[in-house]
């Protein structure tokens, strides 16, 4: 394409680019129920578009799903599309690196290599995504998710072991921070067996085989097992890694193994060969037999839970990249940097049960491992020389000793070296922390929780693929009470949820009313007493309004009155004030004599006996064991009194009202034989006059200063009046010398800098 060429094809661009940015930002469907042309006119050119668009989907991908002109499902497969332009942008990056024989690596020029691509070698075709039959009903021994037990390591025998099978398998009693386990049945040995003396030393780099001339080799039956065996017992360093799915698993399977020696690769099929592979530990627990993993820490928990399969002598590329200061740690950076070979991120998540394999995900699994032992190499020989190697061998020990546990017997504090699928003791509330759901809902999170939790332990399912957090953050924030509302919550409904749909819609009805007799409501607050007691109810209910507490405290008062009636004489009151003991209600209480009164005023008066007082008190305990089950919570409402400022604004009208009659009564006579003397005002002190006070005369000539009572001091009142004067003494204290530090040079003040002056005002 010519200069001119390209020119006027990236001014179109910019002009569609524009003009689609423009149309954006407006509300187009608006537009389109106004006019009939426009959305004529709209309807046309979506068509054209999304045909387009599907016109290049399929010639990337044939097993691509086209676009649908419906905006709700083509905005939801519009992230697939995303992910495939990006795919487009890496593969065109890669192309101009083969074209251009690019010789740097992250900027560094790598001594005339070429680096080398994994689409470079066949590996670009991905197939499609079609559902396939879930390899574990196939196993021999079923999926155990029950967890009624704690794990149990799948050893059926212990070879290079320096402690018997039947010591290491042992269970463990359980402890306060930790419950009843197996310990690792390899964790002597990995402490205490030493690793091959030749990984000390530092020696020439083993180049690894070409890759174009080389192919692995697939096992997947027993005879090939015994084969690779035979032919990986010679080597000294293995290169080993793992490819593992955990969508449609509930803990998750191993479906490949990648081992490599200094000439061959291996492709293990794990699904067929699960129940044979034990037989590998005799290599992989051999101490002088290097194992060589990059990022084991998963690996080895996948390996012994799975396959029974345990590693001594690890050496863990990830622990001495970081040993080694390397700007990134990963493998994809360790295969670049030292094997100036190029992998692909596309197959990391890829569903890695389907059989056969194609081309791309071989060269994928086989370059994982195919290098590995040649950067074991070049890492090895920096760290001896920086004398870091002990350092790496110790974090790889502490790695390999890793074990697998299931979630109900993991220990309660957080530990390294045990892994589960949930680590958290109540794990729902990661759901409500990150959607942001209130507290008062956490009884319904729980719930769908546990329900999710039990279906896919069931059906071997992993919860994301049962019900999304997602889904459970919608349904608790909807809360929906139908079969319909409840698959319309979300777009991405799954077929568990719609197939459960009317269980889970129960289950939310049934959660609400838990909730409200719990006393919460859906708003997040406490229901108020008005709404839980009536206040017309009759004194049968007057229980619902007190708590526990008290009640048991007016038990062990009642008992000390009963006490005290029972020891109390005529004569202990002889002593006892006059006015309390001629008092109608209390003298005969006073005199060991309890009295019952008529509802009257002028009610007869009827002795009790200490039999009737025992009765009551057996029927009091006997209503008061009903009550010890009931945990009443009754919450504060913060609601401001009404009430006080009205009987604030009624004291003060009594007190206008009394200061007006006073003033009505203190008004004085008239004086006939009184001299009226005119005075002169005062210039200049009308000013003053608003301090001045109004003075009277009385009836006997005095002067009388009228009070406003409103605006005196209250004595009943509770507020400090008395104001609170700051205490500007300087305290001295013998000791701040020696808290203190010494006190800095005091600032020079500035000088006149030119000014004279004469005075200050």
């Amino acid at each position: 394409m010519s200069p001119e060429e390209r020119k006027a094809l990236f001014a179109n661009v910019v002009g569609v680019v524009r003009g689609s940015s423009a149309l954006a930002a407006q509300d187009i469907e608006f537009y389109r129920t106004l006019d009939k042309d426009v959305n004529t006119s709209v309807s046309e050119v979506t068509s054209e578009l999304v045909s387009m668009i599907n016109s290049v989907l399929s010639s990337i991908d044939e097993h691509c799903e086209p676009l649908d002109n419906n905006s709700d499902s083509f905005s939801n497969s519009w992230e697939d599309v995303s992910n495939m332009i990006d795919n487009l942008f890496e593969q065109s990056d890669r192309s101009l690196d083969i074209l251009n024989k690019r010789l740097s690596v992250s900027g560094d020029k790598l001594n005339g290599q070429n680096m080398q691509f994994l689409d470079q070698f066949g590996g670009n075709e991905e197939g499609g995504k079609a559902k396939i039959e879930k390899p574990q009903l196939k196993f021999k021994t079923p999926i155990d998710n029950s967890e009624s037990h704690p794990f149990h390591p799948l050893l059926k025998e212990k070879p290079n072991a320096l402690i018997p099978l039947e010591e290491s398998v042992v269970l463990v009693p359980g402890k306060e921070d930790e419950p009843e386990h197996y310990k690792h049945p390899y964790e002597y040995e990995i402490d205490h067996q030493e690793y091959n003396p030749e990984i000390l030393k530092t020696e020439e780099p083993i180049p690894s085989t070409n890759w174009d001339e080389s192919d692995a080799m697939w096992v997947d039956n027993t005879e090939t097992l015994q084969q690779m065996i035979t032919e990986l017992k010679p080597f000294k360093e293995l290169a080993i890694d793992l490819e593992h799915h955990d969508y449609r698993s509930y803990y998750g399977i191993v479906c490949l193994m990648q081992i490599s020696t200094r000439e061959m690769d291996y492709l293990i099929d794990t699904l067929s060969l699960r129940e044979e592979l034990h037989m590998l530990n005799e290599i992989f627990t051999d101490p002088q037999v290097t194992k060589v993993l990059h990022g084991a820490f998963m690996d080895i928990i996948w390996l012994q839970r799975d396959l029974g399969l345990y590693i001594v002598s690890l050496f863990d590329t990830f622990h001495a990249s970081k040993a080694m200061g390397l700007p990134r740690h990963s493998l994809a950076y360790l295969l670049e940097k030292f094997a100036h070979f190029k992998t692909s991120k596309k197959y990391q998540l890829s569903d890695w049960r389907t059989r056969p394999l194609t081309k791309g995900k071989t060269a994928y699994a086989r370059a994982d491992t195919h290098f590995l032992l040649n950067i074991f190499d070049q890492m090895r020989n920096k760290l001896v020389e920086s004398s870091k190697l002990a350092g790496v061998l110790r974090d790889s020990r502490e790695v390999a000793k890793r074990r697998f546990e299931y979630s109900k017997f993991r220990p309660t504090h957080f530990s390294n070296t045990v892994y589960s699928t949930t680590s958290d003791q109540y794990p729902w509330k990661n759901i409500m922390f990150k959607y942001n759901i209130p507290k008062d809902k956490e009884l319904l999170v729980k719930e769908l929780y546990n329900w999710r939790d039990l279906i896919s332990k069931r059906d071997d399912e992993s919860p994301r693929y049962v019900m999304p957090n997602q889904i459970i953050a919608s349904l608790v924030a909807y809360t929906p009470t139908d079969a319909v509302g409840v698959v319309s919550v979300n777009n991405m409904i799954t077929d568990y949820v719609r197939s459960n749909s009317k269980i889970l819609a129960n289950m939310i009805k049934d959660c609400l009313v838990k909730m409200k007799e719990q006393g919460t409501n859906l708003s997040g607050e406490n229901v108020s007493i008005s709404e839980t007691v009536d206040s017309n109810n009759n004194d049968s209910n007057a229980a619902n309004k007190v708590s526990i507490s008290q009640i048991q405290s007016l038990n062990s008062i009642f008992d000390t009155l009963m006490n005290d009636i029972n020891t109390v004489t005529p004569n202990a009151v002889n002593n006892t004030n006059e006015v309390l003991t001629t008092s109608k209600y209390f003298g005969e209480l006073l005199n060991g004599k309890v009295i019952k009164y008529g509802e009257t005023d002028n009610g007869d008066k009827t002795e009790i006996s200490n039999n009737e007082l025992k009765d009551r008190k057996l029927e009091y305990n006997k209503q008061s064991s009903l009550l010890e089950d009931i945990d009443l919570e009754i919450p504060v409402i913060n609601k401001e009194p009404t009430f006080e400022l009205e009987q604030e604004t009624s004291e003060e009208k009594l007190n206008e009202v009394s200061v007006e009659k006073m003033e009505e009564t203190l008004v004085p006579m008239e004086d006939l034989d009184e001299i009226i003397v005119l005075r002169e005002g005062k210039r200049g002190n009308n000013n003053n006059n608003k301090s001045q006070k109004t003075k009277e005369k009385n009836t006997n000539g005095g002067e009388l200063e009228t009070v406003d009572y409103s605006k005196s001091t209250k004595l009943l009142s509770n507020e400090n009046k008395k104001r609170k004067r700051k205490n500007n003494k300087h305290k001295f204290d013998p000791f701040s010398s020696i808290e203190e530090g010494p006190k800095g040079i005091k600032k020079r003040k500035a000088g006149t800098r030119g000014k004279n002056v004469s005075f200050k005002r």
